[in-house]
């Protein structure tokens, strides 16, 4: 019976210092909770095929490689390539460790490694030894493997912990191979060995859950923030605008008065061309939201330094029914993105469009795009920046907007004309 529990309990440490360790090097796709089910579940089928089936040293390692692998795939962010080589570096620690300690301490304590059948409370000990070690040498790899900018460092100091409890097991094992024990004791110092390697992972496990819940927090704070200081720099750029606009009209009329009264053609000339310049000035958007107005006019002096082509086409819809902070989370984020990806490419092209569909507000943004972008399990573009983190997130927010509105995003790319295009489809009745 002692020994079922133990590879049920084997099979669940290896499982969660695989969720520590993959959780710290990749994105994952499901919330915590499940890939711990999940994968309890999935490791869990080397347990009952140890207890029912068959029980053999080579086929633990092979089923926990395959474990892994299926593990990480299914439940991380990962290239296959990467996940076949974590899993079987991690099992690779894992068995050596294991094997290791077995034959060293069973050289010290004089007793053959298959006489542990009958020791179970030193072999309980011993596992969960190796356990410990492995997970110390899973951490110290998570040093090497960790990128500084996306990933959460795990501080030096939380090492004392699996440390500490590394040491308190070997003395555990040191009291019950020289110290006479009744078994009800032995049993009691099996059962501390396991609970202290638990609040160990548990320990780690709250440190990675509480970082990555405010590191959400501090990105999402970062989104607000910018989204804002837009908002004050549209404001000031419109009133800038409105001013430069007055004084453009006026100058305007001055030189068309004085062109009346001119009887020089050189100078009538010079004045018709100053009143063409103020002519273009004044042609920037009128679509009657302010907002919208602005955050074009914005991008037109954006694409034009440049060097992108710059369409735009509101007529049909001015947004008027959308929140002005959410019309600059929208077009803000998209625009910042498609401006991005047209320098990068050869034809550097940029449009905006607003309509009406089926009483839907449409906004269609595309850019020229030599690059099929990837996209993420959410169906959104994976950023190509370095800090993937701190970048991405943007869209995020975009994402979230839509569904304010009780939206849907719909993202496309014609690879024989490179064009990437975003539509957003707003429900004007939210």
């Amino acid at each position: 019976m002692i020994m079922n529990v133990l590879f049920i309990c084997v099979f669940f440490f290896e499982m969660l210092i695989s969720t520590i360790f993959f959780s710290n090097i990749a994105e994952k796709k499901k919330p915590l909770s499940l890939i711990v089910i999940s994968g309890t579940l999935i490791f869990e089928i080397g347990a009952v095929v140890n207890i029912f089936i068959i029980s053999t040293s080579w086929l633990n390692v092979l089923f926990s490689v395959i474990a892994n692998i299926i593990f990480t795939i299914f439940f991380f962010k990962i290239k296959p390539i990467r996940a076949v080589f974590y899993s079987v570096l991690l099992v690779s620690f894992s068995s050596f460790l294991e094997y290791i300690i077995i034959f060293i301490i069973s050289s010290y304590s004089n007793l053959y490694i298959a006489e542990y059948q009958s020791e179970t409370i030193l072999l309980v000990i011993e596992i969960i030894i190796s356990k410990v070690l492995y997970f110390l040498i899973a951490m110290i790899l998570l040093r090497f493997t960790q990128k500084d900018n996306t990933s959460i460092k795990i501080p030096t100091s939380f090492y004392i912990f699996p440390l500490i409890t590394l040491m308190t097991v070997i003395c555990f094992w040191y009291i019950s191979l020289n110290q006479y024990l009744e078994f009800e004791n032995q049993i009691i110092l099996g059962i501390v060995s396991v609970l202290l390697l638990l609040a160990t992972l548990f320990v780690f496990f709250s440190f990675q859950t509480n970082a990555q819940k405010d590191s959400k927090l501090l990105l999402l704070q970062q989104e607000q923030d910018k989204i804002k200081t837009d908002m004050t720099y549209y404001d000031i750029l419109e009133k800038q605008n409105n001013n430069l606009r007055t004084y453009a009209h006026d100058a305007k009329n001055h030189l068309s008065a004085i062109k009346n009264l001119n009887t020089n053609p050189e100078i009538e000339i010079y004045i018709s061309k100053m009143i063409e310049c103020l002519e273009d000035y004044g042609k920037v958007c009128h679509s009657g939201n302010h907002t919208l107005d602005v955050v074009i006019d914005k991008y037109v002096t954006e694409c034009d330094i440049n060097n992108i082509n710059f369409e735009f086409d509101v007529k049909n819809n001015n947004l008027l029914e959308i929140d002005s902070y959410d019309i600059v989370t929208i077009l803000g984020n998209l625009l910042d993105n498609a401006v991005e990806a047209a320098q990068k490419s050869n034809i550097k092209q940029v449009s905006l469009e607003t309509d009406f569909r089926n009483e839907l507000s449409v906004i269609i943004i595309s850019n020229s795009c030599d690059n099929n972008p990837k996209l993420d399990d959410t169906e959104l573009p994976i950023t190509t920046k370095k800090n993937k983190k701190l970048h991405g997130f943007g869209l995020k927010s975009v994402k979230k907007t839509v569904k304010k509105y009780g939206g849907d995003i719909a993202i496309d790319y014609i690879a024989q004309e490179k064009v990437f295009i975003v539509t957003i489809m707003l429900d004007k009745k939210q």
